[in-house]
């Protein structure tokens, strides 16, 4: 007499509660990448736009200071000057502030014939130590430049060979804006070399349209 045996097909209750729970794992894990995965894309293009507008505040404020004539006024967080260059619709002669006013800069433009406009240049901007400011002016000698010493067609500097060592060499400008992640600040820094000095030895102002 065959005894014939039932083959046992199939998962056990057991075995089918353990995938699912093994699956529910996984889908967790894969979701939580994927959530990571995005706040980092986030914050890449937050970054980078962040530092596209800060190249843009230090370009611009570059391409003017660098065709700045007589300065007005110049302290660590603003300067006010005219310019010698003339552009499209602006004349030599336009009067232009760059201001650190809060978390921002403004810019005034006062052209030679006309009304003033500001605007902001750029926001979110973090905060600055004690000491420190959006400007700093460094003479021929090294030494602080200061806005008495004159410069452009103020200059005091002497008609000679040898420019004077009080003139207008560089100037600093020190950005420090927000990381997007709330991670601190991130530091900006560039020098600026005005052509206009009026010294012998020093860059020149260029004729003409510029």
């Amino acid at each position: 007499m065959k005894i014939m045996k039932k083959s046992s097909a199939g998962f056990t209750l057991i075995e089918l509660i353990a995938s699912l729970i093994l699956m529910g794992i996984v889908a967790i894990v894969a979701a939580m990448s994927l959530v990571q995965g995005i706040k980092a894309y986030a914050t890449s293009r937050t970054a980078a736009g962040t530092v596209q507008q800060a190249e843009y505040a230090l370009n611009r404020m570059k391409l003017e200071l660098m065709t700045m004539d007589t300065v007005t006024a110049a302290g660590a967080d603003t300067i006010t000057f005219t310019s010698n260059k003339t552009n499209g619709r602006l004349n030599s002669g336009t009067v232009y502030t760059f201001t650190r006013v809060g978390s921002e800069i403004d810019l005034t433009v006062t052209p030679s014939a006309g009304s003033a406009s500001t605007n902001a240049l750029i926001t979110g901007l973090g905060t600055y130590g004690a000491g420190s400011g959006l400007f700093t002016y460094q003479n021929n000698a090294g030494g602080t430049w200061a806005q008495t010493d004159g410069f452009g067609s103020s200059s005091t500097c002497p008609t000679t060979s040898v420019c004077c060592s009080t003139s207008l060499n560089s100037i600093t400008i020190n950005l420090i804006i927000n990381r997007p992640d709330g991670g601190g600040n991130i530091t900006f820094t560039t020098s600026v070399n005005p052509r206009n000095n009026e010294c012998t030895d020093g860059p020149e102002a260029e004729a003409g349209n510029q």
